[in-house]
C-alpha cells in the first residue's frame, strides 16, 4: 500500500510539474494555453511510464504479455461494443463536457495524437491496472472490489464530468478483461482503440449525432448489448474451461506423485542400511 500511494503521488506531481512548466513556457514565448496541453499530457504520461518501470511495477514484457489470437480478438470487441453501448446511454443525460475544446485542439496535433491515443492508454493501464487494480486486490483479498476501487480512480481522474461517467463502466470493463486474461497488453488495445475512434470522431467534427432519440440509436444500443453479453459468455466459459483443465493437470500430477512414495521410501531405507553396514 505504501508503495502504491508514493507511486501515486509521483503521478500526480509529474502531472502538475510537468504541466506548471510549460504553462511558464507557454507565457514566456507568448503562446496560447491551449497549444501546451497535448505536449505537457504526452510528456508526463512518458516520464510517469519510465518511473513504473524503473520501480518495476511491471517490466516490458509484462506490458506485451499476449493472449490466444481469439482471445485477444473477442476481448476487443466485447470491450468496444460495451463502452459504446454505455456512450450511447449516456447520450440520454444531459452531462457537460468542460473540456470539449482543448480536447479539439489536441486533435489537431501529432502531440494531440501521441498523447490521448498512444502514450495517454499506457500509462493509465499500468496505473490503474497494475498498480491500483492489483494493489487493491490484495489488500482487500477481492478482484471485484479491486476493480471497482481502480475504475473510481480512473473516473475522478479524468475531471471531466462527460469523460467521468463513461469513465466509470469503462474502467470496469478493462479491469475485469486485465484480470481475466492476466495481461496489460489486452486493456491497452482495447483503450488505445477506443480512443483512437474518439479522437477521429473529435477530428470529423460530424454535425450527427447518433442518441437514443432516435431509432438507429436504439437498433445500435440494442446490437452492442446483444455482442457485448454474448462475448463476455464466450470469455467466462474459456477461462472456466481452461480452469477445468489446469485442475485436472494439477490432479494428475498429484496422483502420479502420490504413486511413487513406497517405492522411494523403499530404496532411501535400503541405502541407509547400506551406509551403516
Amino acid at each position: 500500500m505504501k508503495k502504491t500511494l508514493i507511486t501515486i503521488g509521483i503521478w500526480i506531481a509529474a502531472q502538475i510539474v510537468v504541466t506548471v512548466f510549460f504553462m511558464i513556457a507557454a507565457m514566456i514565448m507568448g503562446n496560447d494555453m491551449n497549444s501546451i496541453l497535448a505536449p505537457a499530457l504526452l510528456v508526463s504520461d512518458f516520464l510517469v511510464i519510465i518511473i513504473l518501470l524503473i520501480m518495476k511495477y511491471c517490466g516490458v514484457k509484462e506490458l506485451f504479455k499476449g493472449v490466444p489470437f481469439d482471445v485477444f480478438l473477442i476481448s476487443l470487441v466485447f470491450a468496444i461494443c460495451g463502452m459504446m453501448a454505455v456512450d450511447l446511454l449516456s447520450t440520454s443525460v444531459e452531462i457537460p463536457n468542460i473540456l470539449e475544446e482543448q480536447f479539439k485542439d489536441m486533435s489537431k496535433t501529432v502531440w494531440g495524437f501521441l498523447a490521448i491515443c498512444i502514450i495517454g492508454p499506457i500509462m493509465e493501464e499500468i496505473m490503474m491496472r497494475r498498480v491500483i487494480l492489483k494493489e487493491m486486490e490484495k489488500a482487500t483479498k477481492s478482484m471485484w472490489l479491486g476493480i471497482i476501487i481502480s475504475a473510481a480512480v480512473f473516473a475522478v481522474v479524468h475531471i471531466n464530468p462527460v469523460q467521468v461517467v463513461f469513465a466509470m463502466p469503462a474502467g470496469i470493463i478493462l479491469g475485469w478483461l486485465y484480470c481475466k486474461t492476466g495481461s496489460l497488453l489486452v486493456p491497452i488495445c482495447v483503450h488505445i482503440l477506443n480512443n483512437s475512434i474518439s479522437f477521429v470522431s473529435m477530428r470529423a467534427e460530424s454535425e450527427t449525432e447518433i442518441n437514443l432519440d432516435s431509432t438507429l440509436g436504439v437498433i445500435l444500443l440494442i446490437i452492442f448489448l446483444v455482442v457485448t453479453t454474448v462475448s463476455c459468455i464466450w470469455i467466462v466459459r474459456y477461462y472456466a474451461r481452461l480452469k477445468k483443465e489446469q485442475e485436472a493437470l494439477e490432479q494428475a500430477a498429484a496422483e502420479e506423485a502420490a504413486a511413487q512414495p513406497v517405492e522411494t521410501a523403499h530404496k532411501g531405507a535400503f541405502e541407509g542400511n547400506s551406509y551403516d553396514k
